[in-house]
């Protein structure tokens, strides 16, 4: 069992089964990596007169008359012609890049066209807000708001926590998450041995508290 903030952030950042897309985390990659080079927020390096970093840019009408992103229409899209294209002078990101996408960055791209084309502020940019911890079906399992969170979580995919691996393998997975080291046969048989309620939180402390950490 992974320690639960980490749990948590691997839950969080994982790709969502159904739903919108998510700028930040799916779009955002895919333009920064494959456009901002020549469609990005340098003038001196920009091509075409195309602006892909920001909402303004991208739905602005071009010299030819077309519009690289038309919000909602992803078939009255430039870039929707350009990522399907086959001729290699004119499918974007260009050959020369060695980096095209797939079939499935190039479905992301459509769906947020079609779902609106939203742009969003980079996360670290925006203010971190409370969050009341959510309703969860299994109220046995979570032991404290954290563990509501990432419930939620799975529960919104169908999916049911794993049960409690056994101490030494407990042991093992968070040593290597907080050491990179396996712990010694020692600390494993005092851990398995420890009855007392707070014996994880020990050795989490003790794991912290070496300069291995």
């Amino acid at each position: 069992m992974l320690p639960r903030a980490l749990a948590l952030s691997l839950l969080l950042s994982a790709p969502l089964v159904q739903g919108s897309v998510d700028f930040n985390r799916e779009v955002r990659p895919l333009l920064s990596d494959r456009c901002f080079a020549c469609h990005g927020p340098d003038s001196a390096k920009r091509e075409a007169g195309l602006r892909l970093d920001n909402f303004e840019g991208a739905t602005a009408k071009l010299e030819s008359g077309k519009q690289a992103i038309v919000p909602g229409n992803s078939r009255a899209s430039e870039i929707f012609s350009r990522i399907h294209e086959k001729d290699p002078d004119d499918i974007m990101p260009p050959p020369k890049l060695n980096r095209p996408l797939t079939d499935a960055e190039r479905d992301v791209l459509v769906r947020w066209i079609d779902e609106g084309a939203v742009y969003t502020r980079h996360w670290a940019f925006i203010p971190t807000e409370s969050h009341s911890a959510p309703v969860v079906k299994n109220t046995a399992w979570p032991k404290d708001d954290i563990d509501r969170f990432i419930l939620e979580k799975l529960e919104s995919q169908k999916l049911t926590p794993n049960p409690q691996a056994e101490r030494g393998a407990l042991l093992r997975r968070i040593s290597f998450v907080l050491t990179g080291l396996p712990p010694t046969p020692e600390q494993i048989a005092t851990f398995v041995g420890d009855a007392s309620p707070d014996a994880y939180e020990k050795q989490v402390d003790a794991l912290l508290a070496s300069p291995r950490f």
